[in-house]
Protein backbone atom coordinates (compact mmCIF):
# COMPACT_ATOMS: atom_id res chain seq x y z
CA UNK A 1 0.00 0.00 0.00
CA UNK A 2 1.98 3.46 -1.20
CA UNK A 3 1.41 6.33 0.67
CA UNK A 4 -1.44 8.05 -1.29
CA UNK A 5 -3.45 4.76 -0.51
CA UNK A 6 -3.14 5.42 3.42
CA UNK A 7 -3.91 9.02 3.10
CA UNK A 8 -7.44 8.54 0.80
CA UNK A 9 -8.33 5.00 2.76
CA UNK A 10 -11.47 6.17 5.13
CA UNK A 11 -10.96 5.78 8.74
CA UNK A 12 -11.20 2.30 10.69
CA UNK A 13 -14.31 1.83 12.95
CA UNK A 14 -13.84 2.49 16.65
CA UNK A 15 -15.30 -0.36 18.42
CA UNK A 16 -14.72 0.64 21.84
CA UNK A 17 -17.91 2.24 22.47
CA UNK A 18 -19.88 -0.94 21.34
CA UNK A 19 -18.07 -2.77 23.83
CA UNK A 20 -19.87 -1.43 26.87
CA UNK A 21 -23.28 -2.33 26.44
CA UNK A 22 -22.30 -6.08 25.89
CA UNK A 23 -20.12 -6.01 29.05
CA UNK A 24 -22.80 -4.64 30.90
CA UNK A 25 -24.99 -7.01 29.81
CA UNK A 26 -22.47 -9.86 30.72
CA UNK A 27 -22.36 -8.45 34.13
CA UNK A 28 -26.24 -8.70 34.81
CA UNK A 29 -26.83 -11.61 33.38
CA UNK A 30 -23.86 -12.82 36.33
CA UNK A 31 -25.92 -10.90 38.79
CA UNK A 32 -29.27 -12.60 37.30
CA UNK A 33 -28.01 -16.11 37.59
CA UNK A 34 -26.75 -15.62 41.52
CA UNK A 35 -30.12 -14.30 42.42
CA UNK A 36 -32.10 -17.65 41.88
CA UNK A 37 -29.79 -20.02 43.29
CA UNK A 38 -32.25 -20.71 45.63
CA UNK A 39 -35.51 -19.99 43.64
CA UNK A 40 -37.51 -23.36 42.37
CA UNK A 41 -36.02 -25.06 39.90
CA UNK A 42 -38.27 -23.76 37.30
CA UNK A 43 -36.69 -20.24 38.11
CA UNK A 44 -33.12 -21.29 37.83
CA UNK A 45 -33.94 -23.24 34.53
CA UNK A 46 -35.18 -19.89 33.23
CA UNK A 47 -32.04 -18.06 34.83
CA UNK A 48 -29.69 -20.74 32.79
CA UNK A 49 -31.63 -20.24 29.48
CA UNK A 50 -32.14 -16.73 29.51
CA UNK A 51 -28.12 -16.65 30.61
CA UNK A 52 -27.20 -19.02 28.16
CA UNK A 53 -28.83 -17.03 25.35
CA UNK A 54 -27.41 -13.64 26.00
CA UNK A 55 -23.52 -14.98 26.66
CA UNK A 56 -24.29 -16.87 23.40
CA UNK A 57 -25.05 -13.75 22.02
CA UNK A 58 -22.10 -11.39 23.59
CA UNK A 59 -19.79 -13.88 22.33
CA UNK A 60 -20.80 -14.45 19.15
CA UNK A 61 -20.35 -10.27 18.91
CA UNK A 62 -17.16 -10.51 20.42
CA UNK A 63 -15.31 -12.93 18.15
CA UNK A 64 -17.12 -10.48 15.14
CA UNK A 65 -14.83 -7.72 16.91
CA UNK A 66 -12.06 -9.29 17.33
CA UNK A 67 -12.02 -10.57 13.63
CA UNK A 68 -12.64 -6.78 12.98
CA UNK A 69 -9.48 -5.85 14.80
CA UNK A 70 -7.18 -8.86 13.27
CA UNK A 71 -8.49 -7.97 9.61
CA UNK A 72 -8.11 -3.97 10.22
CA UNK A 73 -11.35 -3.45 9.33
CA UNK A 74 -11.84 -1.58 12.63
CA UNK A 75 -9.78 -0.48 15.81
CA UNK A 76 -10.14 -0.58 19.73
CA UNK A 77 -9.21 3.42 21.09
CA UNK A 78 -10.73 5.26 23.80
CA UNK A 79 -10.28 8.98 22.80
CA UNK A 80 -9.63 10.68 26.40
CA UNK A 81 -10.46 14.12 24.50
CA UNK A 82 -14.14 13.25 23.92
CA UNK A 83 -14.82 11.86 26.93
CA UNK A 84 -17.23 14.54 27.97
CA UNK A 85 -19.25 14.06 24.99
CA UNK A 86 -19.46 10.02 25.42
CA UNK A 87 -20.68 9.83 29.19
CA UNK A 88 -23.47 12.29 27.76
CA UNK A 89 -24.18 9.98 25.63
CA UNK A 90 -27.79 7.52 25.74
CA UNK A 91 -25.76 4.28 26.36
CA UNK A 92 -24.04 6.02 29.57
CA UNK A 93 -27.44 7.09 30.48
CA UNK A 94 -28.35 3.31 29.94
CA UNK A 95 -25.90 1.99 31.80
CA UNK A 96 -26.77 4.36 34.95
CA UNK A 97 -30.46 3.30 34.60
CA UNK A 98 -29.24 -0.36 34.58
CA UNK A 99 -27.11 0.16 37.83
CA UNK A 100 -30.03 2.29 39.19
CA UNK A 101 -31.91 -0.54 38.90
CA UNK A 102 -30.04 -3.18 40.81
CA UNK A 103 -29.45 -0.54 43.95
CA UNK A 104 -33.17 0.47 44.45
CA UNK A 105 -34.76 -2.91 43.47
CA UNK A 106 -34.66 -4.06 46.89
CA UNK A 107 -36.11 -0.54 47.81
CA UNK A 108 -38.93 -0.74 45.21
CA UNK A 109 -39.31 -3.98 44.42
CA UNK A 110 -39.02 -5.85 41.71
CA UNK A 111 -42.59 -5.18 39.86
CA UNK A 112 -42.19 -1.22 40.28
CA UNK A 113 -38.49 -0.81 39.73
CA UNK A 114 -38.53 -3.11 36.24
CA UNK A 115 -41.84 -0.92 35.13
CA UNK A 116 -39.98 2.36 35.76
CA UNK A 117 -36.43 0.87 34.60
CA UNK A 118 -38.52 0.07 31.19
CA UNK A 119 -40.04 3.40 31.27
CA UNK A 120 -37.05 5.20 31.53
CA UNK A 121 -35.48 2.82 29.38
CA UNK A 122 -37.70 3.33 26.34
CA UNK A 123 -37.95 7.31 26.95
CA UNK A 124 -34.04 7.73 27.12
CA UNK A 125 -33.91 5.38 23.37
CA UNK A 126 -36.26 6.88 22.03
CA UNK A 127 -35.97 10.27 22.66
CA UNK A 128 -38.63 11.66 25.15
CA UNK A 129 -41.58 10.70 22.32
CA UNK A 130 -44.73 9.71 23.78
CA UNK A 131 -44.04 8.94 27.52
CA UNK A 132 -47.71 7.97 27.87
CA UNK A 133 -47.77 5.10 25.08
CA UNK A 134 -44.33 4.08 26.58
CA UNK A 135 -45.66 4.20 30.36
CA UNK A 136 -48.49 1.94 29.45
CA UNK A 137 -46.45 -0.42 27.71
CA UNK A 138 -43.57 -0.19 30.53
CA UNK A 139 -46.95 -1.13 32.99
CA UNK A 140 -48.19 -3.96 30.92
CA UNK A 141 -44.47 -5.07 30.59
CA UNK A 142 -43.64 -5.32 33.99
CA UNK A 143 -47.02 -6.53 35.03
CA UNK A 144 -46.43 -9.98 32.72
CA UNK A 145 -42.98 -10.43 33.97
CA UNK A 146 -44.66 -10.06 37.43
CA UNK A 147 -47.14 -12.90 36.58
CA UNK A 148 -44.26 -15.17 34.74
CA UNK A 149 -41.74 -14.43 37.59
CA UNK A 150 -43.43 -14.36 41.21
CA UNK A 151 -46.71 -16.59 40.25
CA UNK A 152 -45.72 -18.44 37.44
CA UNK A 153 -42.19 -19.66 38.21
CA UNK A 154 -42.27 -18.86 41.92
CA UNK A 155 -39.19 -17.05 41.89
CA UNK A 156 -38.54 -15.02 45.28
CA UNK A 157 -37.53 -11.79 44.06
CA UNK A 158 -37.40 -8.10 46.11
CA UNK A 159 -41.06 -7.25 47.14
CA UNK A 160 -42.72 -3.81 47.23
CA UNK A 161 -45.80 -2.31 47.10
CA UNK A 162 -46.86 -3.60 43.69
CA UNK A 163 -46.21 -7.05 45.03
CA UNK A 164 -48.38 -6.51 48.15
CA UNK A 165 -51.18 -5.30 46.45
CA UNK A 166 -51.22 -8.32 43.95
CA UNK A 167 -50.56 -10.85 46.47
CA UNK A 168 -54.11 -10.09 47.65
CA UNK A 169 -55.52 -10.85 44.42
CA UNK A 170 -53.35 -13.93 43.06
Amino acid sequence: MTKQDKQTSPPKKNIAGELLLPLCALIFTAYYITTVIDSPWTAQFNAFLVGSILITVIAIFLINRVMMLLRYEAQFHIPLSGLPSIIRSRQSGFIILTVAYLLVIEIFGFTLTTGLFFWSSMLLLDRGKAPIAKGALATIMALVAYGIFIPGFETRLPKGIIEKILAGIF
